[in-house]
């Protein structure tokens, strides 16, 4: 999630644009939308918690993506992959911030 909210907050106008262009073309969105594809591609790769998160979660991300391209007009049929590619970057960010615990201590109120 933290990866998604780092790409949406960086990449935000480039992931609209893409976003009404796929559903403006169920059909043709891989061909009318490359362009705007690449966009989001080149913007989020300036992150370095996205570009790890590209490096190691490659391999749901490429299956993501073939499901999409053999099934142009039924992308819905490839929420698996996308569960399975969001599961791998919530593991990665959540492996960049394992060292932050805000815990807090319990009962911490003091008396004068």
């Amino acid at each position: 999630r933290e990866a998604l909210a780092v790409t949406a907050r960086l990449c935000g106008p480039e992931l609209e644009r893409y976003g009404r262009c796929v559903a403006a073309s169920p059909g043709s969105w891989h061909r009318d939308c490359h362009q705007l594809s690449l966009s989001v591609t080149e913007c989020a790769s300036n992150h370095p918690l996205v570009r790890r998160i590209r490096r190691d979660c490659s391999d749901s991300f490429g299956a993501f993506e073939r499901c999409l391209r053999e099934r142009p007009r039924s992308a819905a049929e490839c929420g698996p992959h996308v569960n399975r590619f969001l599961l791998c970057a919530q593991s990665v960010t959540h492996g960049d911030t394992h060292g932050d615990t805000h815990g807090g201590t319990q009962g911490g109120t003091h008396r004068d």
